[in-house]
């Protein structure tokens, strides 16, 4: 197999793995890198329209990665009850996503000390769920965020922009687990410091 030959297979392999994405950036990002192996594909081969092709989608891409990456986005933090109309669809409808962060959660009727949802540009982004371990410490009991918004800004907005909520409820630090790589990677980016781990079970703690 020549080298021209590995090229186009990754490009295409790359652009195979861009459309499993539920990211939206993450697909455009992958979508990207393929274009550009395949622009070298058809410049190899002499394949003008191949390279010009994948050269103009490669900028449509890069245009919609900066849109993402640079524009202003509007966020909102709305109370919610766990037994709003909304509550159970929403969390019945990312079941599945849901378990793969939160194996242990299961949604019930009492009254969390802090219970929102996450607006982003006006599109329900997330939800989060904790209950009160007494002494000012919260416990995040689900902190979910659909695929498309995982690029760290509903976290960011929750734990750091909009911090004085917590304050609100005499919360002087809270405390979240992580039982995947994703997940902790997610922890460490929006400020908490893990603390502990056991039976592959991480203890994180952010300090308000």
């Amino acid at each position: 197999m020549s080298n021209v030959e590995i090229i186009g297979y990754v490009a295409s392999a790359l652009l195979l793995l861009a459309m499993i994405m539920t990211s939206v950036i993450k697909l455009r990002i992958l979508n990207t890198i393929g274009c550009i192996l395949y622009i070298i594909y058809g410049l190899r081969i002499g394949s003008y329209p191949v390279a010009l092709m994948n050269a103009a989608i490669a900028c449509v891409n890069i245009v919609h990665i900066s849109r993402n990456l640079f524009s202003k986005h509007t966020f909102k933090l709305l109370s919610i009850k766990t037994d709003d109309s909304l509550v159970e669809p929403f969390i019945n409808h990312y079941k599945s996503d849901i378990e793969r962060f939160f194996p242990e959660f299961k949604l019930d009727k009492r009254m969390y000390v802090c219970s929102y949802v996450i607006v982003r540009n006006m599109n329900i982004a997330g939800i989060f769920l904790a209950s009160d371990m007494g002494d000012g410490t919260l416990l995040v009991e689900l902190d979910y965020v659909i695929p498309m918004y995982r690029d760290f800004k509903v976290g960011n907005f929750l734990f750091n922009t909009n911090r004085d909520i917590f304050k609100e409820h005499g919360i002087k630090r809270i405390i979240a687990l992580s039982g995947s790589a994703y997940h902790t990677r997610y922890l460490r980016r929006v400020g908490f410091s893990e603390t502990a781990s056991e039976s592959g079970v991480k203890t994180f703690e952010l300090n308000i």
